[in-house]
């Protein structure tokens, strides 16, 4: 019973702790930085991998998007006209937003542990290591995906995909909970969190998949319920990769104090 109010104590502590710095704003920074790049994001691939790219990312993208919010990507990515000018822009905005993402995680992780003294070329290490650790869920995302694209049939690709992501995500998101930490020192006390964060996206992009799959039942404005789902989804999982850093530094009781001025 005691071990039961613990772990409801230590929840209770974690949710506080959220709510007193403010996550939900940062959250929706990076959830919008997020929602800018993905387009780009697409346009680079198409660049890179070619036209045949466009009906590979359609299929993909069934599992997670409206049929309106399908129709609207695809039109954009097969549209050839300023091609040139569109990847250089798309590059920028990536580039843009990259930025803008680390350093947005690096202020929440300053916020719950107190100001770090880093160097310019620790600010870089950290925002590639952010970064990284992203694009690797991100990668991991797109792989299962793919995987329930290729096999809709087999009766084991749900339950592998269920167990492998978390996995695959928890791996994925280590570095983005070790490296900007000043107080989360090893890999081990990094876990907590990265395990929160995978488990949180798991069960989201079930959510998703499961309202795409249905959305023709109750998807009544169109594109527009399309790119709700898109931006409530990056929040949603933003949030989580902040909550997964409230975990660690909740578990390893290094939370600072809030700051005057709030």
């Amino acid at each position: 019973m005691a071990d039961w109010r613990s772990a409801f104590g230590t929840v209770l502590d974690i949710a506080r702790t959220s709510i007193k710095r403010d996550i939900q704003y940062p959250a929706a920074a990076l959830a919008y930085y997020g929602f800018v790049s993905l387009l780009p994001l697409l346009v680079i691939l198409l660049a890179v991998l070619g036209e045949s790219a466009a009906s590979e990312v359609q299929l993909v993208t069934l599992e997670y998007l409206t049929p309106a919010a399908q129709e609207l990507v695809l039109d954009a990515l097969t549209d050839s006209r300023g091609r040139v000018g569109a990847t250089l822009f798309a590059l920028g905005v990536l580039l843009w937003s990259g930025a803008n993402i680390t350093a947005g995680f690096q202020t929440v992780v300053e916020d719950v542990e107190g100001e770090i003294d880093r160097s310019l070329a620790g600010h870089l290490r950290d925002g590639v290591g952010v970064l990284g650790s992203l694009v690797f869920g991100i990668v991991s995302v797109l792989l299962v995906s793919a995987l329930f694209v290729l096999l809709p049939e087999a009766p084991f690709v749900l339950t592998s995909g269920l167990v492998a992501l978390p996995v695959a995500l928890t791996v994925s998101f280590l570095p983005l909970y070790y490296l900007p930490s000043r107080d989360i020192d090893s890999l081990s006390t990094a876990a907590p969190g990265a395990v929160t964060a995978a488990v949180g996206w798991t069960v989201l992009l079930a959510g998703i998949r499961f309202y795409a799959e249905n959305a023709g039942s109750y998807a009544i404005f169109g594109v527009l319920s399309g790119i709700i789902l898109i931006l409530t989804s990056l929040y949603a999982a933003a949030a989580l990769l902040m909550i997964g850093h409230v975990v660690n530094a909740t578990l390893s009781d290094v939370i600072a104090p809030l700051r005057r001025n709030r």
